[in-house]
């Protein structure tokens, strides 16, 4: 019988549960559970109240970092960063005697610290000491689920401390990197020659695999990868059409746009129901959101959900909805993508994108989906969906079985597997 191996998935800096990444970590738990036995390493802070989090998974809240933002306040940031400026000495200290007794991990302890200017990376201490607990070896993985710079910094010291007994790393990056002093890619340098050895580096295909490929040097260096999903099969029968609209409220994701469109839909034809989920407001999109609740006051059809939905209140929603305009900025989509693609794809919902986002005509199968530039496209596509439904359901199906092949021979399930 075939020894179950271990997996821990990190996210270090969510502190409460926003965008996608608390559900990536659980549908990647969901799919590894059956074969590995799966801990969570997560930001001190994270507030799991009132959340679903699997039984399964074993969670340690670890990691610490900053109590201030420098955006928010920049006097306590600075503050905070001197406090562990000073601190960090005593931690030199502290791994000195720690790794006395084993002069291969000193020599490799002071050699990364020489090179990265006498700093610890901020997250290694509570980190390691955690790590080492869990008695990984080289038939263990690590996912650090959305790679960040003090993320691959303490890789760093972990894969030259650990060099003789790394288990697999697997960092992947969905945002790109912003470039400053000792910034992600001056620790991808360092890690370089790991790379497609035991560490692994993962990005979605398009504008980041093309950014991170230049900086690295090698395009071979940087695998393609999707975000793991599990799949809803949709019944032909449908007895009304559901828009819908999910995520944050924010103008680049079209979020100003979703009253005027709900207003022409409903003066075309009023069987539409409207579900609108989000978890807050800014200042450029509080007066959109006023309109939403205007509307939902005059139209029985209009369903404002304004709160973060977890995992299973979220794919509670998805199997209701039928249609979804991605009314996104372009560009946006094309550098970002987005994980609201992904969860349509997946839950055979039809998508209506913005025009000429290539990345996301390669993934969708022919006439499961429509594309649009303005609020009147959309609302006219919608129709168009709507009077020929079952065809393009059908092709949305194959759009999902194509997906769920490509997340299954994706190249982090083959490095972990």
């Amino acid at each position: 019988m075939k020894k179950i191996s271990n997996l821990l998935l990190v996210e270090s800096e969510m502190t409460k549960a926003k965008g996608h990444f608390l559900d990536y970590l659980i549908e990647t738990s969901n799919y590894f559970k059956k074969n590995k036995n799966i801990t969570w390493f997560l930001n001190k802070n994270f507030d799991s109240q009132g959340l679903f989090i699997p039984k399964y998974c074993n969670i340690k809240k670890i990691i610490i970092s900053n109590n201030f933002k420098r955006k928010k306040n920049k006097l306590y940031y600075f503050s905070e960063e001197i406090f562990h400026f000073i601190f960090n000495f005593y931690n030199i200290f502290f791994f000195t005697f720690f790794f006395v007794k084993n002069p291969k991990k000193l020599f490799f302890f002071y050699k990364c610290l020489l090179s990265n200017y006498l700093i610890i990376p901020r997250y290694f201490k509570n980190f390691y000491l955690e790590y080492l607990k869990l008695n990984f070896n080289i038939n263990d993985n690590i996912i650090f689920q959305s790679c960040r710079r003090k993320d691959i910094a303490l890789v760093y010291f972990l894969s030259s401390i650990e060099y003789y007994n790394l288990p697999k790393i697997h960092l992947r990056i969905f945002l790109p990197p912003n470039k400053r002093f000792k910034d992600f890619y001056f620790y991808l340098n360092k890690i370089k020659n790991n790379l497609q050895k035991n560490i692994y580096l993962y990005t979605e295909d398009g504008f980041k695999k093309n950014l991170i490929s230049t900086e690295v040097g090698d395009t071979s260096l940087v695998n393609t990868t999707t975000p793991i999903f599990n799949f809803y099969e949709r019944k032909f029968t449908l007895n009304k059409h559901i828009i819908g609209f999910i995520g944050e409220a924010r103008i680049n994701k079209g979020f100003n746009k979703i009253p005027e469109l709900i207003n022409i839909l409903n003066k075309i034809d009023n069987s539409f129901e409207f579900i609108v989920q989000f978890s807050g407001t800014n200042n450029e999109t509080e007066n959109a959101e006023v309109q939403l609740y205007e509307l939902s006051q005059r139209h029985k059809n209009v369903k404002i959900i304004k709160k973060y939905c977890d995992y299973l209140e979220y794919r509670k929603i998805l199997k209701e909805i039928t249609i979804m305009p991605l009314m996104y900025d372009k560009d946006h989509m094309n550098n970002t993508n987005s994980g609201i693609v992904y969860s349509c794809i997946s839950n055979e919902i039809i998508p209506i994108i913005p025009k000429d986002c290539e990345y996301l005509k390669k993934i969708l199968a022919d006439n499961s989906f429509k594309e649009a530039s303005t609020v009147e496209n959309f609302a006219h596509n919608i129709n168009v969906i709507k009077d020929d439904y079952i065809n393009i359901l059908k092709n949305a199906k194959i759009s999902s079985k194509n997906f769920s092949k490509i997340i299954d021979n994706g190249s982090m399930i083959k490095n972990i597997s």
